[in-house]
Order: C-alpha cells, then structure tokens, then sequence
C-alpha cells in the first residue's frame, strides 16, 4: 500500500520518505509520512515523525530539508505524480 524512498543515509538508521499508492490514503487522510532520525547515543537515535496531508506542503518540506530528493526518485504510481 506504500512506497518508501531513502532521503538521508545515517550511522544508525536511515531517514524515510514512505508514501501512499496513488488513489490511496493513510490513516487520518495523511498522503506521505516521513521518519527522520537525529543523534541520541551511540547505540539509538530519536525518531521524529512528519506527516503531510498536501502535496505542496511536503514538496516544501522536501526541497528546505532535502534539496536534491525531488530530481533523485521517480513518484509515479503514487499519490504525489
């Protein structure tokens, strides 16, 4: 039901851009959600969850926080072509 995408390689864990199929939506009307990973210690990281219910919202978000992942992946199939 949902395509993940890779925006950022970390030590630990990897920052994930997980979106809906096209024509479907996630709980509570969200399109696309994303896990980023910051620093805790050395054996975890803290996991902060964003999630977007517009497609311009996150196309905003994308190209402050992750400026080449809009040229980098293909989103056909999904809710964001």
């Amino acid at each position: 039901m949902a395509q993940e995408f890779f925006l950022r390689e970390n030590v630990l864990t990897d920052n994930l851009l997980i979106v809906a199929d096209k024509g479907k939506v996630f709980k509570g009307g969200y399109i696309a959600i994303i896990k980023e990973y910051l620093f805790a210690n050395a054996w975890s990281d803290k996991e902060i969850i964003k999630r977007f219910r517009n497609k311009e919202r996150l196309l905003e978000y994308l190209d402050k926080h992750y400026p080449n992942v809009g040229y980098e992946y293909d989103f056909t199939g999904t809710g964001l072509e």
